[in-house]
């Protein structure tokens, strides 16, 4: 299983950070060669601003060359998105050293580092979701039957009648009986 399964990863983000489309490019190729187009930016990079793109790029091609990275590669390691790619175990061994160390208590799923095809998000729960479990660090079962047991919050406060509460010696009776009427 890899994660980095989409034929679009690399295109579009690099595409970004380059500023026009690379979906013509081989993810699994080099590098463009083209120097990117400074615009203004647009937020659509994520909230990351990028205040100098060509030092960006130098930066990505200088790591891309220096670990023999592709395109889709550079992206998932230095991108706005940061993921995984290989086998469950390497993820599920990230998590237990976070979840040990009181730093992480759940993880999101990336959309586009999902592999393609009908079997894709089966494979996270097939095969990454178990991993962490077997770790003991993902639970296996819920122990509450709601939400809000689940997620270890009280009992809800009830609004019982004034009658109730009159009753349980917690209410004054109405009308007050202070002596004062309501048209003094």
């Amino acid at each position: 299983m890899t994660f980095a399964g989409a034929d679009d990863v690399g295109e579009k983000d690099a595409g970004l950070l380059w500023g026009f489309d690379l979906s013509d490019r081989d993810a699994d190729g080099p590098l463009p060669k083209e120097d990117p187009v400074v615009t203004e930016n647009d937020g659509s990079f994520g909230a990351r601003r990028i205040a100098d793109p060509r030092a960006v790029v130098a930066e990505w091609r200088a790591k891309a060359k220096a670990h023999g990275w592709t395109l889709r590669e550079t992206v998932i390691a230095l991108g706005p998105q940061r993921g995984h790619v290989g086998t469950p175990s390497g993820p599920a061994d990230k998590f237990a050293h976070f979840v040990r160390h009181g730093a992480l208590d759940g993880f999101n799923v990336t959309p586009y580092l999902i592999p393609d095809g009908p079997d894709g998000p089966d494979d996270i729960v097939d095969l990454l979701v178990p991993a962490p479990q077997e770790r003991g660090v993902y639970r296996t079962e819920y122990t509450g039957t709601t939400l809000r047991e689940n997620l270890g919050l009280r009992e809800p406060l009830t609004h019982r009648s004034a009658r109730d509460r009159r009753q349980a010696g917690r209410a004054p009776e109405w009308p007050f009986r202070s002596g004062l009427s309501t048209h003094d």
